[in-house]
């Protein structure tokens, strides 16, 4: 039987059970170092590999990774800017189409997610309890608080960290008999 796919309030609740309970700024300062621990001495070959048609390879999510923290980059500062500001959603198999995701080198694209995510936690690390309250208009997520934010993009790296570190585990071999 086929699998549907999650609509996006699914998408949501999941996400947000990720972070239930636990301290979001913690998970996005983590997740850097797991993600390059998970990178390790894999081979191009092996962070290129998909694991099946149609889904990405550990590259390919790093890659998203990378663009994604760009973009809730941006929004932060929008919100930061002034509160009320619409943002607009993004569908993520456009922009990897329109990336390439799959030309992208996954160590560059490892740089890239490191540089940009420094940048965003020291931002988030200035922010008063006031403007973490601050808003924008989200097109899908409605009120989007910086704190309702860093609840999602937490959930969103544990997520696609399970994926990458999935893909990358050693193969177990199977027992000669």
């Amino acid at each position: 039987m086929p699998q549907t796919a999650e609509t996006f309030e699914q998408y949501t609740r999941r996400i947000g059970s990720y972070v239930a309970g636990k301290n979001p700024m913690a998970i996005l300062r983590t997740t850097p170092r797991t993600l390059a621990r998970a990178f390790g001495a894999a081979s191009r070959r092996r962070l290129t590999a998909r694991p099946a048609p149609g889904k990405w390879s550990a590259g390919e999510i790093l890659a998203h990774l990378s663009e994604l923290e760009l973009l809730w980059g941006c929004r932060l500062r929008l919100i930061l800017g002034q509160s009320g500001v619409p943002i607009v959603g993004m569908d993520q198999d456009v922009w990897a189409k329109n990336s390439a995701y799959r030309r992208i080198d996954p160590r560059r694209a490892l740089a890239t997610f490191l540089a940009i995510r420094q940048a965003n936690l020291e931002l988030l690390g200035r922010l008063t309890p006031a403007q973490r309250k601050r808003w924008g208009a989200h097109s899908q997520f409605g009120r989007l608080t910086v704190t309702r934010l860093m609840q999602l993009l937490a959930g969103h790296d544990i997520n696609h960290t399970r994926q990458i570190v999935q893909r990358l585990a050693p193969k177990r071999r199977r027992a000669l008999s």
